[in-house]
């Protein structure tokens, strides 16, 4: 079937051939008749063009991108419509996309890693100093030049503040028609979500900052961040776990932008690098100190260039401290539970929108961890004296972040965290326990459920599979772990 567009004159320009195409847009390559040079015509795909949100979505991307003038974001030269189908007139870039680097060469030389990591968190810098957060960061909207210049793409998602002071509480522009974004909708590509986008709570630049740090991350070590084959298995990963050390993945990276990484993918935003500004800063000393001979760069892996200068390479699976922060990669070998430490039981995380599980399933769960001699709960009465003492209210809900502070603040030694998500028609069921001074890894399992019926029996399996894991004996895992479904009631609403 012949494309409708090509040979075709819409506005100013003439279409001349389709040059890619994705979800949201299909990008021809026109002629501007007025100015004599050539373009990039985006139009929304037919299937979807007249549908209202698809529309407005397009319309925020042409408000967003053509409120910037940087040299790292790509220029919009106009919005119009033809025949009842608009389009953005966009700056034509040869080259390709960060993802198709990626894909071709694995990781990136240092060098080249810090020349565009630089130039993106500059443009993300111009954006947020506009009000606006991009919310869709990664490698495919990232575009790398012929003349290796980076070029962040796709606005489709952003959100424009009422103000740039407006942290935590970022809304969309109102001129802007068929406002998308509302509280509890997340929005975005899964595999580079923030923890607070994946919850759908309100965003702020931060969310940018954790997105751009799994793009580095990819960057530097030619994996994702946060790989999974089920959307719940990425997002359990987001929300509670940390990715595998670049060190522990043989890539030879500067201890330096380990620690930046970690930095940006705290799951606290507070945490965080606060602004894109401070974020390139730091890659800007690195790329300095490197450049110096302050900072050696290890051989790269088999297949890519040489580095400059070797260097020691961090051990393998070690702990890097963020000087400052408290923020650590987690260890492969960390110390198990001692007969003295207290566990923080959290809440659990419950994205399945079925309010069954809402506090049942922390209720199974201590029943289960209460039989053991080896694991130490703390108290109820000890947890609402804690939170008091935090000023907050004795009956708050304990997310992962809050618990963490209560284990802290009780000297307690580690917070296990649940989480339930949807897979496919079935379940997953998992649980972590995470050092809460360290933040390292103890211990982890995940376990599917058929059915709604089988939750109770998943978290059983999922428990007695994480005492073995924090350390405790088979023979008293064997001689205390009644099931849950004998202790209590096989039903989940009694």
């Amino acid at each position: 079937m012949a494309n409708p567009w090509i040979g075709r004159t819409v506005g100013s320009y003439r279409v001349v051939e389709e040059i890619g195409h994705g979800g949201m847009g299909v990008i021809y390559r026109a002629r501007d008749l007025r100015l004599g040079r050539d373009v990039a015509l985006k139009f929304l795909p037919p299937e979807i063009a007249e549908t209202a949100e698809a529309r407005a979505r397009f319309q925020r991307e042409a408000h967003a991108a053509s409120a910037l003038n940087h040299p790292n974001i790509c220029t919009i030269y106009a919005v119009d419509e033809c025949s009842g189908y608009p389009f953005i007139a966009m700056e034509l870039l040869k080259g390709r996309t960060l993802f198709k680097e990626i894909t071709a060469q694995g990781p990136l030389p240092i060098d080249r890693l810090l020349e565009f990591t630089i130039q993106v968190a500059d443009a993300l810098d111009a954006a947020h100093a506009e009000g606006i957060v991009h919310r869709d960061i990664k490698p495919s909207n990232i575009f790398i030049t012929d003349r290796s210049q980076a070029k962040v793409l796709d606005f489709g998602l952003a959100k424009r503040a009422l103000s740039e002071h407006s942290r935590g509480n970022i809304e969309a522009d109102e001129s802007v028609p068929g406002q998308l974004t509302r509280t509890g909708a997340a929005m975005g590509t899964l595999s580079y979500m923030s923890p607070e986008q994946s919850r759908g709570e309100e965003l702020d630049e931060r969310t940018d900052i954790f997105s751009f740090g799994s793009v580095i991350y990819e960057m530097a070590t030619g994996e994702k961040a946060f790989p999974g084959k089920t959307a719940a298995i990425i997002l359990d990963a987001i929300l509670n776990r940390a990715p595998v050390p670049p060190s522990g993945l043989d890539c030879g990276l500067p201890t330096k932008l380990e620690e930046i990484i970690s930095k940006a993918l705290a799951k606290d935003r507070d945490l965080r690098y606060q602004h894109a500004a401070d974020m390139r800063g730091a890659l800007e000393r690195l790329k300095r100190d490197i450049e110096s001979g302050g900072v050696g760069i290890a051989k790269e892996r088999s297949g890519a260039s040489s580095y400059a200068q070797g260097w020691l390479r961090a051990s393998q699976f070690s702990a890097l401290a963020l000087a400052g922060s408290g923020i650590y990669f987690y260890s492969h070998r960390p110390a198990k539970l001692g007969e003295k430490d207290t566990v923080v039981l959290a809440d659990f995380l419950n994205s399945t929108g079925e309010p069954v599980f809402r506090r049942h399933l922390k209720q199974a769960l201590g029943v289960e961890l209460s039989q053991s001699p080896y694991l130490n709960i703390l108290s109820d009465q000890r947890v609402r004296e804690t939170l008091g003492l935090m000023g907050r209210s004795p009956s708050e809900r304990l997310t992962s972040d809050v618990a963490r502070e209560v284990c802290q603040r009780a000297q307690s030694r580690a917070v296990l965290a649940g989480s339930i998500a949807n897979l496919g028609s079935d379940y997953v069921i998992g649980l972590t326990a995470t050092d809460c001074l360290t933040g390292d890894v103890l211990g982890q399992e995940q376990v599917p459920a058929t059915s709604k019926e089988g939750v109770l029996a998943a978290t059983d399996r999922a428990a007695i599979s994480l005492r073995a894991k924090l350390g405790e004996s088979r023979n008293t895992i064997n001689k205390y772990s009644l099931p849950v479904q004998q202790v209590t009631t096989p039903s989940l609403e009694a």
